[in-house]
């Protein structure tokens, strides 16, 4: 037997020992969840060993714990680095779900369970991988490292340190991540560019305390008008982030690149579906595929001041708060967005209030060689499981460890993940598809198996 047939043989115990984990609600954010989260650690860092894989080991961290382990038996062999995360976001049956977000379930051929896709279901699929050449084979093409880490849902404060203290430990010839999705069942994709991330907090202040409306309404800038009036400065009306010097770094996509973008079938009816909304909004001179991975944006993700409980409370706040989340595009340096945000904020705020800009996290945007040979396998494996190449996408979301693994590590990174568009990631419902579980121990089987012929070590 070899490790295909022992995969296709054993999918439903798989789909099990999924569940096991998913059962965990390792939520990261939650601080009544730190127990659970450490479960969730002893328990993956148990199942590595159960899959034969050595050296396992669970590093504790200022934060939540990583998970590491090793086999590396094949000498001669090219070391991949495989790394994925088993924190969760925050899930309760109230926000939407079918069923408990922790209780996992099979309806229409899909797992639902918080964490299905994002990443529990994905890491997973290199761990039955890897038990499949062991079993059947009684060793791996390749030596492998596994990183897992419980703080991507938290920006992964602990991560970026552990690999400064760790870098002989995680040397490796590639990394692989699977967190990411594929365009569409039977269509593979690659990411080659990832956004990077600036989140800061807005706040404005106006009087020394909340005032009686009646009393002083009409003599006090509201702070929440005055939080209003300040965002609103920051987009033209084609939508275009109106901060002065904010594209100044954008890398331009060259004509190739824009061609390539073109002939992806990304309609406006498959973004209604997805999304929900009525009509695209952006800037009009760009596609909604290069507007999605292409582009820098700027929104506001949250907005609060004032009484926010039942009923009513006739005040002028005391202050008002956004928050501001920036997706940024290679070459963009977050840092200095922020400085050009702070700028705007400084110049458009009126005297009768004052605003304070605070940095909270940034990351910075990745671009991939699509030229080295570890990229050139993945192609190959894509095409001999879906009987197609690989469509290769910029895409819109952001995996910080990327640039770690590139600038630190030095490391050629490829993004080949199985979920799909619609999973509903970070949203209820959350699903992975039985069949993109599958196939994605297909791809990685055949990826491992043809890396030692095109990669030296």
């Amino acid at each position: 037997m070899n490790a295909l047939d022992y995969a296709r043989q054993h999918y439903d115990r798989f789909v099990e020992e999924l569940f096991d984990f998913l059962r965990i609600p390792s939520v990261s954010t939650e601080a009544a969840r730190k127990q659970d989260i450490q479960r969730a650690a002893n328990w993956l860092a148990a199942h590595c060993r159960h899959v034969g894989l050595e050296r396992v080991e669970v590093f504790e961290t200022p934060g939540h714990p990583i998970v590491y382990a090793e086999w590396l038996g094949a000498k001669g062999a090219p070391t991949v680095l495989v790394y994925g995360h088993y924190d969760v976001q925050p899930a309760e049956k109230a926000d939407g779900w079918d069923t408990e977000p922790f209780t996992p379930a099979i309806r229409d051929g899909n797992i639902i369970a918080r964490g299905a896709t994002d990443d529990k279901g994905q890491l997973f699929v290199h761990l039955k991988a890897f038990e499949a050449f062991m079993q059947t084979a009684g060793t791996f093409p390749v030596n492998i490292k596994m990183l897992f880490e419980g703080e991507e849902e938290t920006s992964s404060l602990n991560l970026g340190p552990f690999i400064d203290a760790h870098q002989d430990l995680l040397r490796a010839d590639v990394a692989v991540i699977s967190d990411t999705a594929m365009f569409e069942p039977g269509v593979p994709a690659i990411p080659y560019g990832l956004r990077g991330v600036v989140l800061t907090d807005l706040e404005v202040v106006g009087p020394a305390n909340d005032l009686h409306s009646g009393m002083y309404g009409g003599t006090v800038h509201n702070p929440i008008h005055a939080l209003s009036e300040l965002i609103a400065t920051m987009h033209g009306a084609d939508g275009q982030v109106a901060i002065e010097g904010f594209y100044d770094a954008v890398r331009t996509l060259d004509d190739t690149e824009r061609e390539q973008l073109a002939k992806i079938p990304y309609t406006e009816a498959v973004w209604q579906r997805e999304t929900g909304a009525p009509q695209p909004w952006g800037e009009p001179a760009y596609s909604l595929i290069e507007r999605i991975g292409a582009r820098p944006t700027l929104d506001i993700v949250s907005i609060k001041g004032g009484f926010l409980g039942d009923g009513t409370k006739a005040i002028i706040p005391h202050k008002a708060l956004a928050k501001l989340s920036c997706r940024l595009v290679p070459d963009q340096d977050p840092d200095m967005i922020i400085e050009l945000i702070r700028h705007h904020v400084e110049a458009h705020t009126p005297p009768t209030v004052q605003a304070t800009l605070t940095k909270l996290h940034t990351a910075s945007p990745v671009l991939i060689n699509r030229d080295n040979e570890a990229m050139q396998v993945a192609i190959e494996a894509c095409e001999k499981v879906f009987g197609k190449k690989p469509i290769f996408l910029l895409v819109g979301g952001s995996i910080p460890v990327v640039t770690d693994f590139q600038h630190k590590l030095g490391l050629p990174t490829i993004l080949l993940g199985f979920g799909l568009p619609d999973d509903n990631l970070h949203g209820p419902n959350e699903k992975f598809s039985i069949e993109q579980f599958q196939v994605g121990i297909q791809t990685m089987l055949t990826f491992y198996s043809l890396l030692p012929e095109r990669v030296n070590q």
